[in-house]
């Protein structure tokens, strides 16, 4: 028996021995950061870069899991001989893991992982089970610290110290109690890692290339307006801001930033992070070495502080990060566009600092002398109506002979005008969507008291032919103008849209414009009217 006994033993040891060796035949690599990194923004819609920040502002909640973007790093890795583990940290924390790409590496990839333990007081303790620690306990009554070595035991369903030879739950003395970490257990952190495990047949140092996919990154475009004193020509500025709400900055990166509907799959989202609660694990009767103690985790708030080369663990709270907003640094250069298949790609004049939870602009198109016509727009109601305000309307065509002829990313315009005395004041603003070379662009930002439309519905007709209600009106349109120069009013149909909508008689031939709507034009000289007449049907 004894034998027997003997002989499963040594099995054990040598079974344990063969898979520590094993475990220590698979050398690992670390890469801490990457040596250079180079990022391309995308989106699917036009972005309201007020909305955003504002909402980034209002605590931003899942702004680190919208948007998309591709990183493109540079990194120097060490590649272990045999089978060995290639550690990748200093990832954007929105990665989308199935997306990962890796080039110039001269080994086989048997398999990759990537690993997201979130630091947190539950996970500190949890992975440091075993491990040697400080306790610190504060009197609140004298005041007096003392610090003594623990091992920390049990952690999962409540902290189990060992202390002096006995056990107790931490949080049970009755003292205020701070847990002092000298170091961070390995796989904890606030980033995510991507781990390659590979088979090569010599070690050696080599330059990679990892590519993936990250949420988190956003951009807007917005522009200036500036009417000039001819009343003809415009200036435009545009500016696209970078939006970075991940944990993860990107110093001197090349930006690059995709105009156009892109379509994403739905599975392209970030890794979770494995986060970790604390459970209460105050005993009833107190510790093992001392009396009734009181409150356990419901009186102490747990938290995790670096302090240079440990982590504390316990009461003070630690303040929640803000996020810090500038949009005061700018570029004079103008970002080149380019082609990227059926998209437009902006590339940055320089590289930049997209930094984490930051935003920043830089300017991307500086134009002067883009022709405008400057025109009042008025819908006609199919009943009694007061006078309406005429609303303002710029029409731009982005075309060359008009001073533009360049892609337009969708995104609002503040529109400034000449004010008199040489400075300039805020008209309006509006918002457009991607425009394409050769598209009109129209820009409505405000309603004019001095252009007014009214309209009377001089008949009322009601018929039924072969099953089919319709109606007629008969509509008389009075245009006025109270400014001191001419205008151009364009009026449309309130039930241009309605079903069977037809124009059967008009004083004025209407015309189909760019918004697909027949449209009545007129110009109306200063301090006159203009009277249209038109009659239309709908059918029930």
């Amino acid at each position: 028996m004894a034998r027997r006994f003997a002989l499963i033993a040594a099995l054990s040891l040598l079974g344990a021995n063969a898979v520590f060796d094993t475990a220590w035949a698979q050398a690992e690599s670390v890469s801490e950061r990457p040596d250079a990194a180079a990022v391309v923004i995308y989106r699917d819609r036009p972005v309201d870069t007020v909305a955003l920040i504002e909402r980034s502002r209002n605590g931003g909640g899942g702004l680190d899991r919208e948007g998309l973007a591709l990183i493109v790093e540079t990194r120097t890795v060490d590649l272990p001989a045999g089978e060995g583990v290639i550690r990748f940290r200093g990832l954007a924390t929105g990665v989308v893991p199935q997306s990962a790409v890796l080039e110039g590496l001269p080994a086989e990839v048997v398999e990759r992982n990537v690993d997201f333990d979130l630091l947190s007081p539950a996970s500190l303790i949890e992975k440091s089970v075993g491990e040697t620690v400080r306790v610190v306990r504060t009197d609140p009554v004298t005041g007096r610290q003392v610090e003594k070595a623990a091992v920390i035991r049990a952690g999962a369903q409540g902290t189990v110290l060992e202390i002096d030879g006995r056990f107790e739950a931490l949080d049970c003395s009755g003292l205020t109690e701070r847990v002092v970490f000298d170091r961070v257990p390995e796989g904890l952190g606030d980033q995510p890692v991507l781990s390659v495990r590979t088979r090569a047949p010599t070690a050696g140092r080599y330059v990679v290339t990892l590519a993936y996919l990250a949420t988190g990154l956003q951009w807007s475009a917005d522009y200036v307006a500036r009417l000039n004193p001819d009343g003809r020509t415009l200036d435009l500025t545009g500016w696209v801001t970078l939006a970075n709400f991940g944990g993860t900055g990107f110093p001197d990166a090349p930006v690059q930033v995709v105009a156009g509907t892109l379509r994403k799959d739905a599975g392209t989202v970030p890794v979770d992070p494995v986060v970790r609660y604390p459970q209460p694990g105050c005993w009833p009767q107190g510790t093992t070495t001392a009396g009734s103690g009181e409150g356990g985790f419901g009186n102490a708030y747990m938290a995790a502080t670096f302090k240079e080369d440990r982590v504390e663990y316990g009461a003070p709270p630690v303040a929640v990060e803000e996020i810090v907003v500038t949009g005061s640094r700018v570029t004079r250069r103008v970002a080149t566009q380019g082609e990227l298949g059926d998209y437009k790609i902006y590339t940055l004049p320089e590289p930049t600092t997209v930094a984490a939870r930051q935003t920043k602009q830089v300017r991307f198109l500086e134009t002067e002398g883009v022709a405008y016509e400057r025109v009042y727009r008025a819908g006609l109601p199919s009943d009694d109506d007061e006078r309406r305000p005429a609303e303002i309307v710029l029409k731009l065509r982005n075309e060359r002979g008009a001073g533009l002829g360049v892609p337009l990313p969708g995104g609002s315009v503040a529109v400034m005008q000449p004010d008199g005395s040489g400075g300039v004041l805020l008209a309006g603003q509006d918002r457009f969507e991607d425009k394409g070379i050769g598209l009109p662009v129209r820009l409505n930002f405000g309603e004019s008291p001095d252009v007014g439309v009214t309209t009377r519905i001089v008949n009322r007709t009601k018929s039924l032919t072969n099953g089919v209600k319709t109606t007629r009106f008969d509509l008389e349109t009075v245009v006025s103008n109270d400014r001191a120069e001419p205008v151009t009013v364009e009026l449309v149909a309130d039930d241009a849209g309605a079903r069977g909508f037809r124009i059967l008689n008009q004083s004025v031939r209407s015309r189909i414009d760019d918004t697909g709507q027949p449209v009545w034009t007129v110009s109306v000289p200063p301090g006159r009217e203009t009277v249209l007449r038109m009659s239309w049907r709908t059918t029930d």
